[in-house]
Formats: structure tokens, C-alpha cells, sequence
């Protein structure tokens, strides 16, 4: 039997593992966000944050592996709600402006993420390297394919495709400074990109 004292003895070393490993990540961040990723070596890194090579290779692998903390920080967080009113476009609309607005709250880190110039899922493998609210677009686009608003020609995994490009091209617009509203800006490009696969007749 488990005693409590273990229990909570890994409880511990769990809990310094993970709060080791976000000192690290912060500081590459910081670091990433200064000099650039390509410029920013694990010698800089532990320097950084007063350890050894050693103890980083304790916490990572590689370098690379401190990008994909940083893209499944921003891009695994919980979708808001679905708005329970409107239409299948009104929500899809609301739960991608309510993500991007969000990532504005975590403004380095969404600038860092959307404007290195790496396809996320090459750091994510496995994954599509989108944020976890156009699982729940791709829902509602299946919703509006079987209603009939939006456009049935097309597979519904294209139109979800569509969109999800149209909000990480924004993103990017924004994180690169070439425009300051980046939920604005998801609005309108959203707004183009539902033109194209909203059912028509």
C-alpha cells in the first residue's frame, strides 16, 4: 500500500518538474522573442535561467521541443461555449472572434506563435497544429451542412479547412504588425471566407 507520505512525495516531484519546465519555456519565450527562435541557442537558454545543460536535458530533449510547449500552450487551450442563439455562421463568427480576442490576452505568446515562420503541426506531430476551437467549428460546420445553410458540394472537412486558414491568417497579420484589430480583422476575413461556403439559393 501507498503511504500518503509518497503519494504526496510524487505529488512534489511532479509539481517541481512542471514548474521547472515553465521557467524554462518562459525564458526561451522572453529570449525568442528578443533575438529571434534561429538566433536562440539551449547554451542561451540555461544561461537564461541559471541551470546546467544537464538539468535542461532533464526537462527537454531539444530546443525544438520548447516550440511545441509554446504552440500547445496557446493552441491546446478549452474553447469558449457555443452561443446557444443565433445561426450555424453567427456561432462559428462568435467562437473564433472570442478565441482571437483571448490570444490577445496572452500577447507574446500569440505573437511569438503566429508569427514564427514554421507550420505548427511540423512541431505538433500527430495533431493538425490549430487551436482547439476549430474542432468545435468543424462541428458546427457539420451542423450547416446538414441544414442546408451552408454549402453541401463541399466536403464539410474543406469548408472547416477554409476557415481555420482564414483565422490563422489573421492571426499572423496581426502578430507580423500589419494590422492592430486582430478580431476585427478575423471578423472581416471570416466574413469572406463564409461567403464562399455559405449555401446559396
Amino acid at each position: 500500500m501507498t503511504s500518503g507520505y509518497l503519494s504526496a512525495r510524487g505529488s512534489g516531484r511532479s509539481t517541481h518538474r512542471e514548474q521547472m519546465r515553465a521557467k524554462v519555456v518562459e525564458a526561451a519565450l522572453g529570449l525568442f522573442l528578443e533575438r529571434g527562435h534561429l538566433d536562440v541557442r539551449v547554451e542561451d537558454i540555461v544561461e537564461a535561467v541559471g541551470i546546467s545543460r544537464a538539468t535542461f536535458y532533464k526537462y527537454f530533449s531539444e530546443r525544438d521541443e520548447i516550440l511545441a510547449a509554446l504552440f500547445a500552450q496557446l493552441l491546446d487551450d478549452d474553447p469558449p461555449p457555443v452561443p446557444a442563439e443565433g445561426s450555424v455562421v453567427d456561432r462559428i463568427r462568435a467562437m473564433c472572434e472570442t478565441t482571437a480576442a483571448r490570444m490577445v490576452g496572452q500577447e507574446d505568446l500569440a505573437r511569438f506563435v503566429y508569427s514564427v515562420p514554421l507550420r505548427h503541426d511540423a512541431l505538433l506531430p500527430g495533431r493538425t497544429g490549430q487551436p482547439k476551437v476549430m474542432q468545435v467549428v468543424h462541428e458546427l460546420v457539420e451542423q450547416g451542412v446538414a441544414s442546408g445553410e451552408l454549402r453541401g458540394d463541399v466536403p464539410a472537412e474543406l469548408l472547416s479547412h477554409q476557415l481555420a486558414r482564414s483565422f490563422e491568417a489573421a492571426m499572423r497579420d496581426w502578430a507580423t504588425g500589419e494590422v492592430d484589430d486582430p478580431t476585427g480583422h478575423t471578423a472581416v476575413l471570416l466574413d469572406v471566407a463564409i461567403g464562399g461556403i455559405r449555401a446559396t439559393g
